[in-house]
Parts: structure tokens; C-alpha cells; sequence
């Protein structure tokens, strides 16, 4: 930027056009010349002496978005004539400039021109700086915008909110949060509104940071600019403050902001004590549960599930109860999700009585049992074991007109293909499809793999060609799975190319079916394939214990093929994974 009007050649630095050094004599530097026209639009210049002479050198001009004042002072100054003579090395340019200037400007010792001078800078000046913030928010340049920011605080110029909001969820993602403070700041004393998204994901920041204290800053700059903050706000700020065990601050603080006119958020009550009910007791809890309904936040089922859970995870049933019996006393009445709460935690315990006093008491209540309800039953049946007794859960569940869902099923299927039968499961899954149930893609790896391992190859590859129909794509289970029961029946050109598709597509492939290939190839007298899946697992990291690669070693050896296996401890060695010394294995 350059400002035209006096000034002093001695305070400003004059350059000439090109990189030439300006040599002043030691004779002209006390000379006070005074030019019309200057360029400040450089770097600080350098100035070094040799014996008589001062040599002021110019870096290379780089462009700059910063910006100088132009308000100095007009005044009547000498001829430029004076000052040509003083310094004769600057270029036909900036004479021509001087020149121009002496001609085309009036007196300066009007307050209107300096009036008129001063509103021109300052508008032109203002649209620089707007251009430059905009212009470096658009490219990602945050830390050149917060510099634009931080130079038009220091002239008096105000930013613009909308690239403010841009620069600080920028600073935010790029994890940048205490410069994204900063400029929330300059906005919040600009006159600027932030947004609550914007504000949200600032304090969210802080918080997973570390910095409460200025969280709760955040939060009263959101207040004095009159942006309502969320239920997700408070959230943030009360999980903060029990990741630092906080918790009676944490009450306190929502208890503040109840008061202070908030809606009391059900969420945020709900969070809050859920925390002290893990953390401090259920009695705890149901405290602060009193508390806050003395400041008008009335607590919901949801509230009391909350509790509920929280006390049965921990393993105090007899408080969970106790819970129930209070919410049943405030009037409110208990869900599906409340009584599933219930019937995860017994069933998990075995508490078969206790479970069957839970049914009567849901029928007293004319709560019947939902389809989820009746899938915890069966899941916990097959887990233990029980596969009698899930199946009579599935009858009775139909006979009360509730259809069994795909979980249902599922759960099922696993059960019974863990009892290896395969042919019963086969005739489930049909079933299942007759009656327009929509299977999905762990249907099919659960009969798949049970047939793989059974050693039905052909039936779990006609199941697989029936998934690919059905629009279900194959996952990493599923090739797995497939290669493994190709294996064990020596098909090992069919399981290397099941394989392959497997790394082409990059599914994760474990370490158990790259060793069952190897191990298959070996059988098959092909040392070379198996030492380059060998390589393939190394380079993938597969397993970076060298006992494991041993023991795949140990186990071609075992099996007799010691020539194989010899290959294979050549190949490892060379991939430095194994030791030399470790050959004394293949004696197994």
C-alpha cells in the first residue's frame, strides 16, 4: 500500500527499483529531506556501515497482506529537487511518482482534504483487510487469517462475524483450540454473535483438552452475546466434570443454571445422574434426584432406567428394586426398556426364579413381553447352553403372537450349529426365507461356517453363490470361513484363489487362515507358494511374535513334511523374523 504526503527520508527507509544497495554519504545523512511519495509496502530494512558511508540494502520484495496505517500528518515540504540531489540512485520510477504527485496535489493544509484523505484510506483500508480474511478462511490458511484478525484489532477495524465462525471451527478441527478461543474473543468484544454449533464444538475441544476453566468462559461469552446454549453445551461441560470427579460441582453447576432460567433438559438430567449413580451409589444419585426436582427439572422413566441400569451393571440388584419400587410410587409407570434392564441382569446371573417372578409381575401389569424381551430369554438359553429351553421361549412367543425377528433367528441358528447340526439349521434358514423373513449377511456366514468346518465344502459354496444372488456382498468372515474348509479338504488352488480375492478386495485376512494355507500348501509338496504367503504375512505385520511363525514351522515339521518346513525356516530367517540358531525345532 502506498500513502502519498510528507515525510521524513531518514524514519522511512527509500529504496530504489531494482536490488542495487542505496548508498547514502556520511555528508547527506543530516540532511532532512522531505519526499510527497514513499512506498511502505516492504520489509524492515537493513542498514550497514562501511567506514564513511551508510548502505541501506533491500531484501527481495515478497508480497504482504499487512497493512500500515496511512494517517500521518500533511504538510507544505521542500522541493523534490532537493531530495533528487541528496539521493541520485533511486530509479526513473519513483522520480516519475515524485514528480506526478508534486503536480497533481493541491495544498494540504485544508481540513477538508484531510478529512476527505482520511475516509478514503480508512474505507480502502478496511476492504484490504475483509479481502485478505476472506481470502486465507477460503485457502485454509488459518494462522495467516487469525494474523489479518489480530492487525485489524490493532486499527480499529472490526471482522467480519461469518469468517470468524469459518476460522474458529477451522482452528477447532485442526485442534487449534486456545487460537480459536482468542478469536472468539475479538468477535464476542466486535459485536459479533457466534452460533451455538459453533460454540458447542469450541467447548467440546477444551473439554476432551482438559481446560474447563476455559470451557466455562466459552459458555459466558455464549451468555453475554445472547447465543442460547443446548442441552449438547451442558452435556459437555457436566461430562468434563466428572471425567475430573467433579461431581458435586457438576450438580451444582446445573442446579445454577436451572435457576438462572434454562430449559431443565431431561437429557442433561438424565446424564448427570447417571454419572453420580456409577460413580457415587445409587443413594447418591437418587439425592441429586431430589434436588433437581426442588429446582423444577421432574425426573422421567428414562431418568429412572438410567438408574436402574446403572445399578444393575454394578451389580446391586437390591438397589435397582429399590428404584423400581420409588418410580412406581412417583406415579410413573415402567417401559419395555425398564423391565429388559431387569431381565439382562438376572439372566446373566442365572436367577431363573427371580426371572420367572419378573414375568408374573409384568403380566400383573399388563406389560406383555415385546419381541426384545423374549430374544434376551433366548440368548441367554443358547449362551449357557439351555438350546431346549430357547426353543420352548420360541414356541411360547408365537403362541402369544409375537413374531420372532431376523435377531431371533439368528440367535437360534448359532446355537444349533454349535452343536453341530448343520442339516437342522439348514431347514430353520428355509423356513425363515418362506416366510418372507429378510435374512442378512450373518445369517449366511453362520451356516457357511458351520458347514466349512463340517468339511461340506460344495453346500457352503452353493450357500455362498446364494448370497451373492440374494445381493448380500461377502465380508472377511465369510472368505475366511471358505478358505479354511477348502483347506482341510486339500483344495488348495481353489483356497489360493479365494485368497487372492480376499487381498484384492483388502479384507483383513487372520493369522489362522494364512497359517492353514501354508500348512495345506506344505501337505501338497508346494514349499515355494507357502514361503511366499509366508512373505505376504510378514510384510503385512500379520503377527509380529516370532514364536508364532515358529510354531507354524513346528507344525509342517510335526506333520512330516520336514523338507517344507526347513524352506520355510530359510524363508523366515532371510525375512530376519526367525534366528539361525532356532533349527533345532525341526528335530520335533
Amino acid at each position: 500500500m502506498a500513502y502519498f504526503g510528507d515525510i521524513s527520508c531518514c524514519g522511512c527507509g527509500v529504496w530504489s527499483n531494482g536490488s542495487a544497495p542505496v548508498t547514502i554519504n556520511a555528508s547527506t545523512r543530516s540532511l532532512r529531506v522531505r519526499g510527497h511519495a514513499v512506498s511502505l509496502d516492504y520489509p524492515t530494512r537493513t542498514e550497514q556501515k562501511n567506514e564513511a558511508n551508510l548502505v541501506v540494502i533491500r531484501p527481495d520484495r515478497r508480497l504482504r497482506d499487512d497493512f500500515v496505517d496511512a494517517g500521518a500528518d500533511h504538510g507544505n515540504g521542500r522541493k523534490t529537487a532537493e531530495f533528487k540531489k541528496a539521493v541520485p540512485s533511486l530509479g526513473a520510477n519513483t522520480r516519475k511518482l515524485l514528480n506526478e504527485q508534486q503536480k497533481s496535489r493541491r495544498p494540504l493544509n485544508h481540513n477538508s482534504d484531510k478529512v476527505a484523505n482520511g475516509a478514503y484510506f480508512s474505507k480502502h483500508k478496511t476492504e484490504c483487510y475483509a479481502d485478505s480474511l476472506r481470502r486465507y478462511c477460503n485457502n485454509g490458511k488459518l494462522i495467516q487469517a487469525c494474523r489479518v484478525i489480530d492487525e485489524m484489532v490493532l486499527h480499529g477495524q472490526v471482522p467480519d462475524s461469518k469468517c470468524c465462525v469459518r476460522l474458529i471451527r477451522g482452528l477447532v478441527r485442526t485442534g487449534k483450540a486456545n487460537k480459536a478461543r482468542h478469536v472468539l474473543e475479538i468477535m464476542v468484544l466486535s459485536g459479533g454473535v457466534p452460533d451455538t454449533i459453533t460454540c458447542n464444538m469450541l467447548i467440546a475441544r477444551l473439554c476432551c483438552e482438559g481446560h474447563l476453566s476455559s470451557a466455562m468462559k466459552v459458555l459466558e461469552d455464549m451468555r453475554f452475546t445472547g447465543c442460547s446454549p443446548s442441552g449438547i453445551t451442558f452435556n459437555t461441560l457436566i461430562r468434563c466434570m466428572c471425567s475430573q470427579h467433579m461431581y458435586d460441582r457438576a450438580v451444582s453447576f446445573w442446579k445454577e443454571q436451572l435457576r438462572i432460567g434454562w430449559p431443565p433438559y431431561e437429557m442433561t438430567s438424565t446424564l448427570l445422574v447417571d454419572l453420580v449413580c456409577k460413580q457415587c451409589g445409587p443413594m447418591r444419585a437418587l439425592e441429586v434426584l431430589d434436588e433437581l426436582s426442588l429446582e423444577g427439572c421432574q425426573p422421567d422413566v428414562v431418568t429412572y432406567n438410567a438408574l436402574i441400569n446403572a445399578s444393575c451393571k454394578a451389580g446391586c440388584l437390591k438397589d435397582a428394586k429399590m428404584i423400581l419400587t420409588r418410580l412406581a410410587a412417583e406415579g410413573i409407570e415402567p417401559n419395555g426398556a425398564t423391565y429388559c434392564i431387569f431381565l439382562h441382569s438376572l439372566c446373566d446371573k442365572r436367577r431363573w426364579s427371580e426371572v420367572s417372578d419378573l414375568l408374573a409381575h409384568m403380566k400383573q401389569a399388563n406389560h406383555e413381553p415385546d419381541v426384545t424381551a423374549y430374544n434376551i430369554f433366548i440368548n441367554y438359553f443358547c449362551k449357557y447352553g439351555h438350546l431346549d429351553q430357547a426353543i420352548d421361549v420360541l414356541e411360547m412367543m408365537v403362541s402369544e403372537k409375537c413374531f420372532p425377528d431376523i435377531v431371533t433367528y439368528n440367535t437360534l441358528l448359532n446355537a444349533i450349529c454349535k452343536r453341530g447340526m448343520v442339516e437342522e439349521a439348514l431347514e430353520v434358514f428355509h423356513s425363515i426365507r418362506e416366510n418372507g423373513c429378510q435374512v442378512v449377511r450373518i445369517t449366511y456366514n453362520t451356516l457357511i461356517d458351520a458347514l466349512a468346518k463340517k468339511g461340506e465344502i460344495i453346500n457352503a459354496m452353493t450357500l455362498f453363490d446364494e448370497m451373492i444372488g440374494d445381493g448380500i456382498n461377502p465380508d472377511d468372515v465369510t472368505y475366511g470361513s471358505l478358505v479354511m474348509g477348502l483347506c482341510k479338504k486339500n483344495m488348495t488352488k481353489e483356497a489360493l484363489e479365494l485368497l487372492n480375492q480376499m487381498l484384492v478386495l483388502g479384507f483383513e485376512v487372520k493369522a489362522t487362515t494364512f497359517s492353514m494355507m501354508i500348512q495345506a500348501l506344505c501337505r501338497e509338496c508346494k514349499a515355494e507358494a507357502a514361503a511366499e504367503i509366508l512373505k505376504i504375512m510378514v510384510s503385512k505385520n500379520i503377527n509380529h511374535r516370532s514364536a508364532f511363525y515358529l510354531s507354524i514351522v513346528t507344525r509342517v515339521a510335526k506333520s512330516g513334511q520336514c523338507k517344507e518346513a526347513q524352506l520355510l525356516h530359510q524363508e523366515l530367517v532371510k525375512c530376519k523374523v526367525l534366528k539361525e540358531d532356532s533349527q533345532f525345532i525341526l528335530s520335533s
